[in-house]
């Protein structure tokens, strides 16, 4: 994910989508994208006087409140927006336990901590809960010292933990 550092980029985008109707383009996290320098140059890509015909533009975003109102609200910019609420706690505990049938059987975590990850992980996003996986699997592999994956898993929960809430205390301070 990245910002477009010139308005030959974004417009790149959209020219290649209009030779080769019908095209979706996908913007993941336009909050991080649409910056104030290429706001404008956005909106006329989107709906100024090229035709957009075949085109289809869906965007993501973790921060609709920090997208321009010209953005988020305008008829026929974004005509539809889902919202996606958090895992809840059987959605967690059927993910992680979908993650741990995948895995080798020495890497598998055991019960009881697949429990208290369901517990652990309230808050997380599936994009957080499959990097407890990953990066536990990663640090498992490349450990030189045998290690349980139920201590690792556990252990990467709290770090997870501890980069989301110094995330949102950042966050925090900057819309005070």
């Amino acid at each position: 994910m990245r910002s477009f550092d010139s308005h030959e980029e974004l417009a790149e985008v959209f020219n290649r989508a209009r030779m080769i109707p019908p095209c979706v383009v996908v913007f993941e996290d336009l909050d991080s994208i649409v910056t104030k320098e290429n706001r404008s140059f956005f909106l006329n890509e989107l709906d100024g006087f090229r035709s957009n015909t075949g085109v289809v533009v869906l965007a993501t975003t973790n921060h609709p409140e920090q997208l321009d109102t010209a953005i988020l609200e305008r008829p026929s910019r974004f005509d539809r927006k889902y919202y996606f609420q958090l895992p809840a706690e059987t959605e967690r505990r059927a993910y992680i336990e979908k993650w741990n049938q995948g895995l080798q059987p020495d890497m598998r975590m055991s019960k009881a901590v697949a429990a208290r990850l369901v517990d652990k992980t309230k808050d997380f996003s599936f994009a957080y809960l499959k990097e407890l996986v990953v990066a536990s699997m990663m640090q498992w592999i490349s450990s030189s010292e045998p290690r349980s994956m139920d201590e690792i898993l556990l252990a990467q929960a709290e770090a997870l933990r501890g980069q989301m809430n110094t995330k949102n205390e950042k966050a925090s301070s900057q819309s005070a």
